[in-house]
């Protein structure tokens, strides 16, 4: 992928085909001299994205790399990108804004980070993250481990499968399965919609319902570099 004649930019991202073509859009653009396409570059894994969340990322680092004890995601959110729910971890989470303004709220305070800034959130504190300018925002997070990883991968490759969305359509996971992923991730991430008895009441419920019949949680194949190689336009 190389910088267009008309503009020192690169398109990359988009979704691609069955004969591995890219659709026209979402499509991410980057400053090819700007810290967020070197860092791409320099990853060793593949670009994945949620086209219905108007979201893209690529690893980093994994812990089994042994450069790091938890993984380190790259990520860019668009404008009308997916909003994670509240919640909590265990452990800390960092982020630290790369290029535009990432909006960050920790135990209630709400903070915008520009390029270069970041902010850790201590463990078992509520938090939420989302971008609230009109351009799309990059940003590294240091992830409380690779479950973490896995979740986002699922809800992003079943975007892919149009699981979420009408035929040839995008979307965003909707109630359902979104219960069904928050027990898969609750030993490490807990969501603070709904106390946790509430939640899982709905667990044992609605959520067993909803796998009977075919929603599933956490599945690693998304993990896997070929499935995003397939999907998504590389640099």
């Amino acid at each position: 992928m190389t910088a267009t004649p008309e503009e020192s930019t690169l398109r990359v991202g988009r979704p691609l085909n069955d004969r591995r073509e890219p659709k026209a859009e979402p499509v991410l653009t980057l400053d090819p001299d700007g810290r967020p396409a070197r860092l791409l570059r320099e990853s060793p894994y593949p670009l994945a994205s949620s086209p219905g969340g108007e979201t893209w990322a690529a690893l980093l680092e994994r812990p089994e790399d042994g450069k790091s004890d938890r993984p380190v995601l790259l990520q860019w959110l668009g404008p009308e990108g997916t909003e994670p729910p509240s919640h909590v971890h265990p452990t800390t989470e960092t982020f630290e804004a790369i290029d535009g303004e990432l909006t960050v709220t920790v135990a209630g305070e709400t903070r915008r980070l520009g390029p270069g800034e970041s902010v850790t959130v201590p463990a078992e504190t509520e938090h939420a993250f989302r971008n609230d300018t009109d351009d799309v925002v990059a940003f590294r997070a240091e992830l409380p481990s690779m479950r973490t990883v896995h979740s986002l991968f699922t809800v992003w490759g079943l975007d892919h499968e149009g699981a979420f969305g009408g035929e040839d359509e995008y979307g965003e996971p909707g109630p359902i399965q979104g219960l069904v992923l928050a027990e898969d991730l609750y030993d490490e991430t807990r969501m603070t919609m709904a106390p946790l008895v509430v939640q899982r009441l709905l667990w044992a419920t609605i959520g067993r319902v909803a796998r009977a019949v075919g929603y599933s949680g956490i599945d690693e194949q998304y993990v896997d570099s070929v499935f995003w190689e397939r999907h998504v336009e590389q640099l």
